[in-house]
């Protein structure tokens, strides 16, 4: 069995560390050593919190952005190689604790159903650790179907509204950068946003609707406020009708709006419940509400494809990098400075190889 390394959320708004073992190593499954742990002011500091049923769990593990190389392998285990980089996300935590998805420690038991990802060869592992992260963005981002040249605007400069302005810009549309913080919008221009709105702004809609013709054909929620979800309604492009004279009823064919109406996709999650009337909101005949909410197999790989062939490039998304033993500071500047810390990086190089490794076979 391996004794491993934890970052432990003690109770709420407590961070600490725990000592613990893992169970004997399955044929179907790889003892991955953790090299790096990525984490936001976003989902964690939330759980840190108490939300998303983290209440009544503490104490648990949190994480969920994890790489780390395979260092033993069960006899059943086929496709990964010893020494390989995986980008993964454990199922399989040590027992007597609850786990919030548990990445953050220092080994973890990976099985095949997992499906980690393997990392391009040579590749350095820091510039996969935010590609979990990435992933919902870009899920989001796909689905939006963004074309060139379109105007979009992304709600929210934490690390998904973050990625998903990158990716809006690599697929060539005029992103328009919405936050609260002064330091994430001057982050936003190094993703190649075109123009950057402070949220605090007595007239941001209107100086966010400059940029735009009408309207933004994608408007990414990514904030998770209400605010923010009620700035995006206001901002969606209305269906034009140009061609006709605006005193003269008339109702277009349907066949010739759908391929032409404007997006929505919230990307978020929200703690307060959030309340639309699409007639009124939205103004508009035609618009597409997307909500992907989470990330597959599919989008990983595609979001460490982006990263390998420079699409984004992941370090502009990397604020620090500390040793996990640094976890109580910096969660705490993450969940009370998150206009001054955008994210943290764990470096469990040091996290030592105790305990005795065993119950599988090399193959």
């Amino acid at each position: 069995m391996t004794t491993i390394h934890a970052i432990v959320f003690e109770q709420e708004n407590t961070v600490g560390f725990g000592t613990f073992t893992l169970p004997e190593l399955k044929p179907d499954q790889m003892l991955v050593k953790t090299r790096y742990t990525f984490v936001s002011s976003g989902t964690e500091t939330r759980v840190l919190g108490g939300h998303y049923g983290a209440s009544g769990k503490f104490p648990l593990i949190p994480g969920y952005a994890a790489v780390g190389e395979v260092v033993e392998m069960g006899e059943a285990v086929k496709g990964y190689r010893l020494g390989d980089y995986l980008s993964y996300n454990s199922l399989n935590g040590p027992a007597g604790i609850h786990s919030q998805w548990g990445g953050q420690a220092s080994h973890h038991l990976v099985g095949m159903g997992d499906k980690a990802i393997v990392l391009p060869k040579g590749a350095d592992p820091l510039d996969y650790v935010a590609s979990p992260v990435a992933a919902i963005s870009l899920r989001g981002v796909m689905a939006a179907q963004p074309q060139p040249h379109e105007c979009a605007v992304v709600i929210g400069q934490g690390a998904i509204g973050a990625f998903s302005a990158g990716f809006l810009a690599s697929k060539g549309c005029r992103v328009i950068a919405v936050d609260l913080s002064e330091s994430r919008l001057q982050r936003s221009y190094s993703y190649g946003v075109h123009a950057c709105v402070q949220a605090a702004e007595p007239d941001a809609a209107e100086r966010i609707l400059a940029y735009c013709d009408g309207g933004a054909n994608i408007v990414v929620e990514a904030s998770g406020s209400k605010q923010g979800a009620a700035l995006a309604h206001k901002l969606i492009r209305r269906t034009p009708n140009t061609y006709r004279d605006p005193n003269t009823y008339y109702v277009n064919p349907m066949s010739g709006l759908v391929n032409h109406w404007p997006r929505i996709v919230y990307q978020a999650n929200y703690l307060d419940r959030l309340s639309l009337d699409p007639r009124l909101d939205l103004n508009s005949e035609g618009v597409l509400l997307l909500m992907p909410g989470d990330r597959g197999l599919e989008d990983r790989l595609n979001a460490v494809e982006a990263i390998r062939s420079k699409l984004i490039d992941s370090r502009h998304y990397i604020d620090r990098v500390v040793s996990y033993k640094e976890a109580p500071l910096a969660y705490e500047q993450l969940r009370l400075q998150p206009d001054q810390v955008f994210s943290v990086v764990f470096d469990w190089s040091g996290s030592g190889d105790e305990g005795s490794h065993s119950g599988g076979l090399e193959s």
